[in-house]
């Protein structure tokens, strides 16, 4: 089993990198998908009231998706390393998270602050929340260090600039060829 997990803050364009992934025989499963499937056995009403549940409901969330997705074989994870709560950063590796999954790799996708707020701006179909998108990006690069410190991970970062996606995928698909 190998398991490639793929972070960035919202709207990055994590999902749109993470589309070679097929092409090399992976799944790629969304974590938020799954906690939230998980949340929803507990009456969340969508996806984005979940970073608003008490934070140690949304830990447990967190272990019994990390549980289900290691069941799962060969995946790509979109995931976020950090989520931003009313309290604070919260890590979204946890070590009960990260350790479940066990990855082999630990990818940021990362771009400009203004070209992340941009594209931000344009997605209707999502509720939100602004915050610092360089600080938010600082704090996923030390979660995912973290994470890797504590599976033997590598970590890798793919620029995901305005008008290169080409180049981002190009560099997803070299790290997912190792």
């Amino acid at each position: 089993m190998s398991v490639v997990i793929v972070t960035g803050v919202p709207g990055v364009g994590k999902s749109t990198v993470m589309a070679a992934a097929e092409e090399y025989g992976y799944k790629i499963v969304n974590f938020g998908t799954t906690m939230f499937e998980e949340a929803q056995k507990e009456g969340v009403a969508n996806r984005d009231d979940m970073r608003k549940l008490a934070v140690e409901d949304q830990q447990r969330l967190q272990k019994q998706a990390g549980e289900k997705i290691s069941q799962m074989g060969d995946v790509v994870v979109d995931t976020h390393a950090s989520i931003l709560t009313p309290s604070g950063y919260m890590p979204g590796l946890p070590e009960w998270t990260v350790k479940a999954l066990n990855p082999d790799v630990i990818v940021l996708v990362e771009a400009t602050p203004d070209e992340i707020a941009g594209r931000r701006s344009k997605d209707a179909s999502r509720a939100r929340d602004s915050d610092d998108i360089d600080l938010h990006q600082n704090v996923n690069r030390e979660y995912a260090s973290t994470a890797a410190v504590m599976t033997g991970a590598t970590v890798s970062i793919i620029e995901n600039h305005d008008n290169q996606v080409d180049d981002a995928v190009e560099q997803f698909r070299k790290i997912l060829k190792k």
